[in-house]
Order: C-alpha cells, then structure tokens, then sequence
C-alpha cells in the first residue's frame, strides 16, 4: 500500500492526514487544530489489518455547515460593501467559504471486527484520495483472508505435490 496523504479542510492545506501501511498494521495519521486554524499536533492510530472487517467511503453534506456558510457569506458580503468594513467583511467571507466547502464531506468508515469504526473525514476535492484508500485497505484485508485461508492452502499445497509428479 502506498502512502495516502489528504487535505482535512481549506484554510489548513498546508495540515495533511496520512494513511500507511506498516508490516501488519495501518498508520492512521490525523491533525489536530485549535479552532479549526491554528495547528496543535496530531492524532495517531494503528490498527492491525486482522482487526479490519470492512472499509467503505460515504459522501456527506452537513446542511447546518452549508446553512451557516451560506448566511456567514451574506453577512462578510455586507460588511465588505459597508463603510469601513472591507477587511472584517472579507475575514468573514474566507470563514464562510471554508464552511461551505467543509459541508460537502467524503468520509471514509474503517470497521473493525469489535464492532467500533474509525471514521477519517476528507476534503471534499480528495475524493479520489478517499476512493483509493478504501481500494488498497479492502486489497490487504483480501490478502490476509487469503493468506489465512485453509482451503486455499491446502490447494496450493496439492497443486504443488502434483507438479512435482508431473516433472518425475
């Protein structure tokens, strides 16, 4: 699995996410911000791939975010054209656009065989990102239940005994 770098959200694009595959674990790797701006470290999780049930991506919007953005960007908008108001105004209308934007969410739900679930939010322009990654999880949880699987061992165990009569 190669490693999978995303945007959480627009004001903080220089903040990256990763997610990465080591020996037999997956490296969830998330930033924390303070207000939603101001970077303050991160949250790590590794989980092994033997504790991952299933992995699926689902698009969201949060209409409360859309709503709010949307009124925000009216209200930096009349500040802008008021007297003395631009700077306040487009400091506003910034604030708005990120939340409009942080409406439309692609959310990746890693479940784990205990029941709980991981859920890592993506931009929305990293859809693709959140496609991939669920691709490659869903790639290495099939490894391993092939890997663990009796039958398909013992397959290759007997295709191997009868290749070795095939050559004597």
């Amino acid at each position: 699995m190669e490693t999978i770098h995303y945007v959480t959200s627009l004001l903080t694009f220089y903040l990256k996410g990763s997610i990465r595959n080591e020996q037999n674990f997956i490296k969830f790797t998330e930033p924390n911000t303070v207000l939603g701006l101001i970077p303050l470290g991160s949250k790590k999780k590794n989980v092994p791939i033997n504790q991952i049930s299933s992995v699926t991506s689902n698009f969201k919007l949060k209409l409360l975010k859309l709503l709010l953005g949307v009124v925000a960007a009216i209200a930096g908008f009349a500040a802008m054209f008021s007297k003395g108001g631009f700077i306040g105004g487009l400091i506003i209308l910034i604030v708005a656009v990120n939340w409009v934007l942080d409406a439309f969410e692609i959310q990746l739900q890693v479940n784990m065989t205990s029941g709980r679930s991981k859920l890592i939010d993506f931009f929305i322009f990293d859809k693709n990102k959140a496609e991939q990654a669920e691709k490659q999880i869903n790639a290495l949880i099939s490894n391993r239940l092939d890997d663990t699987n009796t039958r398909e061992q013992t397959n290759r165990i007997v295709d191997a005994i009868g290749n070795l009569k095939g050559q004597n």
